[in-house]
């Protein structure tokens, strides 16, 4: 069943337990009415949930509650520093109380402000009070009406930090400073990009094509409706269009996958309904719904008032579209994509709605012969005695990729030739475009236990853990790690990055056909149940059900019971899913197998001698049970347990008595908001690998017993917020691996014991802002790999780190650690090294400045170095950065480093190398040619940089926000820069001429270039998409006479030009002789004056 909290990630205010996305603070006379409603308008309509406080300042000194609330329940917060916004007390108090929350967020809060008209440097109370500084004039009325106030509102104004922020003068476009605005607030969010599989071959054009019959640039309504049998790469297609569109709809967008599999019962359609509601209109949007009319009245509420993008994948009943669409008249400029097997499923009679019909095409021989031969030889063809055998394959298997992938698995490793042979005699026999049949082919070639793994999957552990679902298999004699080698080498199942399970939906429909032919009259005769109603009707029976191994009662409206009578019959039940029920009666004459419990909403658990003594997997969710509830009795003889996870068991405020499951291996105990402690029982589960107590917020004590744990490998405490203290035995868990601390915020120590851990290789305190410095004892961690001090308050690294000789990852992101200390040059098996200054809760009177240490050119497998936003860093870069040849990426964004030296031409693996906000930069010497990306901004820059030789060149960011040299300059983007396809040329005040030749160009903005008068070579990019120039008011020449080559399609942005100009000059150069004038193209003309 769907669950609709699951897999989200559009709204991270929210997923973080905060009530609103975005806290705008600002002073109502100066910008209410004006600058504050544009950019609040703005976020609202970009689905971000925003707090702007409509009622006048209240008199007193205390913030209400409700603002109090706000503050405290909000992610992100966005000052606007206005003229008078200092003489308010209470804009003052909100501040205040804001940089409190973002300096104890652990980094989970961020501060983006804007300065309205007034200068940083007078927000900072550094201007002089004779200048025009309306924030020191305000501070001195302060001093002597609320002294003991003050200290800390000046402490929280020099805590701001400019660079995050944006300037707003008299002649910006405030159009583009929201813009801006609203898309930080966006990038920081959770994205809503949905996963692709790695390989893909030959989707390029049919991508295309689908792009452009959405064309999410027109405002009418459009569905979208991808059609094509099973297998043949539907889903794949809708999830890549999707991750190449959803940012044109602000965090209106949702991806509801597996319709078909997920939407069986009533419940799981209001599951679904939830899931839309939340993506697109956040948790309270899907609360409360108790029937789909109800949902649909809502998503109708929502969709007809925002621009959406919505994906129904995998639809195969019209009513479903009604029930996850709704009836109400969409928004204009959304897009609703189908996928479905069945063109009948969408028929809008007399619909104003535009419904375009676009067919999956089957693979052409030459890619599904390439694709063919990256699962059967692991490369792009065929080996040279293999061609013809491969071509008959490929020909056999209709274009499907599903297919080709399944039987290319199949042969992999095959060099007897014979096998092949015998292949390709069962494929002919095999109906045309029978694709089950195809894919039979790979099942009856596994060994019988393969085959049972196989179908256990397809019917009962589709996304599951494949850890857990190994010990079912074993005790069952199943030889489960040999047959997941097997299936997942085949393409039949596959491993998520989260280890669990993933399959097809046709493999899946294959399983279960297989089991419905094992009695297609009786259900009672199948190995395996998966259909809710017809289990429950099956049990209900009187007859006996020994053939049911796996059984799933889930998402029925009725409360379920099962009786012991009932439980009697199901002799070799191994697998059992329940939801919404329980069990009742006696239960001491049943002897059963069962294995595996998954028990959702279990409820009013009345059952006698209910002993499991085969129960190896308990898994109970979203549970009401109480500290005495009999349902603890399940575990209290299931000495054969090896997993028992409790997530969101509200009401237990101890851990059940499990004891006696001494065979425990992984026991996880998450979102028990009312846990308290840990019992000293834990001690006797001696065989536990794994111990994750997570986000149990009310958690302050782990007992000494924890040192007992000696085969302990993972150990996570994520989010238990209020524990303080580390047992010392901590230091005795000699196998652990992986300690996970991550925001525990009120840690304030680590035990010196931990330096005690011989086989620990991750350790992250990210987030743990209670602890202000490490233990000396963390050098002495001989196997560490990962080390993270992100968002920390700690401030000095000791020594002793040089001894961590295996470390591969240091990560100390807004940590209040200022300089890399000397000796970083011994961590001689760095990979990635990232340090980002934060000033959050940082406050120091004197200017620290240091260099980059000589000893970083000692690392030499560093991959990726990322100093961004230390701008204590001055002076050159070491010569010996040239000795990483393996560093890819270079990140000094925002530093005081003055010199890239020449050396950098020696990094031949370099693929991005970002200089933004490198003010006192004033050259650059020639690049390695493996550079992709290259951001380069600075004040002080005298030269526009030679790109001549950059052929890997994919995106560059050129802005010199220079000072008047005296000396034009010209940009030159030369014809063999064949793959730069990203171009952003702004506030170049010398630039006088851009030369551009770029063949595979598709994205090109220019912006405060107030002398360009010219743009050379703008008709021969016949690959451009995008086209944005900005306040560029020297412009002679847009589009030349001969702009042919530019595409139909491309989106022409124009902002700030002087309209009569434009269309005297600029407009008809463009459209005298052009086969497709201007007036084709799609062109947006913004604040262009008349």
């Amino acid at each position: 069943m769907a669950n609709w909290k699951a897999g989200t990630s559009g709204d991270a205010a929210r997923a973080s337990g905060c009530e609103y996305d975005v806290f705008l603070n600002f002073r109502g006379e100066d910008t209410r009415h004006n600058f504050t409603a544009f950019l609040y308008n703005h976020l609202v309509d970009a689905g971000v949930h925003t707090f702007r406080d409509e009622e006048k300042l209240p008199i007193g000194d205390v913030i209400s509650d409700r603002l109090e609330r706000a503050i405290n329940n909000s992610k992100l917060y966005i000052p606007i520093f206005s003229r008078n916004y200092a003489s308010s007390k209470w804009c003052l108090r909100e501040l205040k109380l804001i940089m409190d929350n973002v300096s104890n967020s652990g980094g989970q809060k961020t501060i983006f402000p804007i300065f309205f008209l007034v200068k940083p440097d007078d927000v900072k109370l550094k201007t002089r009070l004779d200048t025009n500084a309306p924030f020191k004039a305000a501070f001195e009325e302060h001093e002597k009406n609320s002294p003991k106030e003050v200290q800390a509102w000046k402490t929280a104004l020099g805590m701001v930090d400019k660079r995050k922020g944006r300037v707003v003068e008299e002649n910006t476009s405030q159009a583009n400073i929201v813009k801006w605005v609203v898309e930080k607030v966006l990038e920081k969010l959770e994205t809503k990009k949905v996963s692709v599989p790695q390989q893909l071959v030959g989707l390029e054009d049919q991508v295309k094509s689908l792009i452009d019959l959405l064309d999410v640039d027109h405002l009418d309504v459009r569905f979208i409706v991808i059609y094509g049998m099973g297998g043949i790469g539907k889903t794949t297609i809708a999830k890549v269009v999707f991750n190449q569109l959803y940012s044109h709809f602000g965090n209106y967008c949702s991806f509801l996958k597996d319709v078909r599999e997920t939407s069986s019962t009533k419940e799981a359609i209001i599951q679904l309904q939830k899931k839309l509601l939340y993506d697109i209109g956040g948790l309270g949007s899907a609360k409360q719904i108790n029937d789909s009319e109800e949902g649909m009245r809502r998503i109708g509420e929502i969709l007809s008032n925002k621009k959406v993008l919505v994906v129904l994948d995998d639809v195969d009943k019209k009513v479903l579209i009604k029930n996850l669409i709704g009836n109400s008249k969409l928004y204009p400029g959304s897009r609703i994509i189908i996928t479905t097997r069945d063109i009948d499923i969408l028929q809008v009679e007399g619909s104003e709605v535009k419904i375009e019909w676009y067919e999956m095409q089957t693979m052409d021989d030459g890619l599904a012969l390439r694709l063919f031969c990256q699962h059967a030889f692991h490369k792009g063809y065929p080996l040279d005695d293999y061609y013809e055998l491969s071509r008959k394959v490929v020909s056999l298997l209709g274009g499907l990729p599903l297919a080709i992938e399944v039987v290319g698995s199949l042969l992999v490793d095959k060099e007897d030739k014979t096998i092949w042979e015998e292949k390709i005699v069962k494929l002919r026999e095999v109906p045309e475009k029978d694709i089950l049949e195809v894919l039979k082919i790979s099942y009856v070639d596994l060994d019988i236990f393969q085959k049972k793994i196989f179908l256990d999957i397809a019917c009962f552990f589709f996304n599951e853990k494949k850890t857990d679902a190994i010990y079912i298999w074993e005790s069952c004699k199943f030889f489960p790690r040999g047959g997941i080698e097997v299936l997942t080498r085949r393409c039949l199942i596959k491993i998520s990055d989260d280890d669990k399970f993933w399959m097809h939906d046709q493999l899946i429909a294959l399983g279960r056909q297989i089991v419905y032919e094992e009695n297609q009259d009786d259900p009672g005769k199948r190995s395996r149940l998966w259909n809710a109603e017809e289990a429950l009707q099956i049990i209900r029976t009187e007859e006996s059900m020994d053939m049911v191994q796996a059984l799933e009662i889930d998402g029925l409206d009725d409360f379920i019971e099962i009786t012991s009578e009932d439980f009697k019959r199901l002799q070799n039940l191994r697998l059992l899913r329940l939801g919404h029920g329980t069990f009742a009666g006696d239960f001491a004459k049943c002897h059963s197998k069962l294995r595996w419990i998954s028990w959702r909403h279990p409820q009013n658990f009345s059952a006698d001698n209910f002993y499991l003594d085969h129960l190896i997997v308990l898994k109970l969710d979203s549970s009401d049970l109480k500290d005495n509830s009999k349902a603890w009795d399940l575990i209290k003889r299931a000495q054969k347990l090896k997993v028992l996870s409790l997530t969101e068991c509200h009401d237990i405020t101890r851990m059940p008595d499990f004891s006696k499951c001494l065979g425990l291996e992984r026991l996880t105990l998450t979102h028990c908001s009312k846990l308290k402690r840990i019992e000293t029982f834990i001690g006797d589960l001696q065989l536990l690998i794994e111990l994750e107590v997570e986000r149990c917020m009310e958690l302050t004590y782990f007992p000494e017993e924890l040192g007992d744990l000696v085969n302990l490998e993972h150990f996570s405490l994520l989010g238990c917020s209020k524990l303080r203290k580390l047992p010392g035995s901590l230091g005795k868990l000699t196998s652990l691996i992986d300690l996970d601390l991550s925001h525990c915020n009120s840690l304030i120590d680590l035990p010196t014991e931990v330096g005690a851990l011989p086989k620990l290789k991750r350790l992250l305190l990210q987030g743990c802002f209670g602890l202000r410095e490490l233990p000396g004892s963390l050098g002495n961690l001989p196997s560490l790999t990962e080390l993270d001090l992100s968002h920390t308050n700690i401030a000095k690294l000791p020594s002793s780190i040089e001894g961590l000789v295996k470390l591969e990852s240091f990560l100390m992101k807004d940590a209040r650690i200022r300089e890399l200390p000397n000796f970083i040059g011994q961590l001689k098996s760095l990979r990635v090294l990232r340090l980002h200054l934060s000033k959050i809760g940082f406050s120091s009177p004197e200017h620290h400045v240091w260099q980059l240490p000589r000893g970083i050119s000692m690392l030499k497998d560093l991959e990726e170095l990322d100093l961004s936003r230390c701008n204590e860093m001055q002076g050159e870069i070491p010569d010996g950065i040239g000795e990483l040849s393996f560093l890819r990426i270079l990140n000094l964004e925002g530093t005081h480093i003055c010199k890239i030296p020449r050396t950098i031409n020696k990094l031949q693996h370099i693929q991005k190398l970002n200089l933004r906000g490198c003010h006192v930069i004033q050259w650059l010497p020639d690049l390695p040619t493996s550079l992709t990306c290259l951001l380069l901004q600075s004040k002080s820059l005298l030269s526009i940089p030679n790109l001549w030789n950059l052929t890997s060149l994919v995106e560059l960011l050129l802005s010199d926000d220079s000072r008047k040299t005296g000396k034009s300059k010209r940009l030159s983007i030369p014809l063999k820069l064949t793959k730069l396809q990203r171009v952003c040329v702004a506030c170049c005040p010398e630039l006088v001429e851009i030369q551009v030749e770029g063949p595979n160009l598709e994205r090109l903005k220019i912006e405060r270039c107030n002398v360009l008068t010219n743009v050379e070579g703008l008709h021969k990019l016949r690959s451009l998409k995008y086209l944005k120039v900005i306040e560029c008011t020297s412009l002679g020449r847009f589009i030349g006479a001969s702009g042919t080559n530019i595409p139909a399609n491309c989106f022409i942005n124009i902002e700030g030009i002087t309209m009569k100009r434009y269309g005297e000059e600029i407009l008809p150069d463009a459209s005298k002789k052009v086969q497709n004038p201007l007036h084709q193209y799609m062109v947006a003309l913004r604040d262009c004056k008349g």
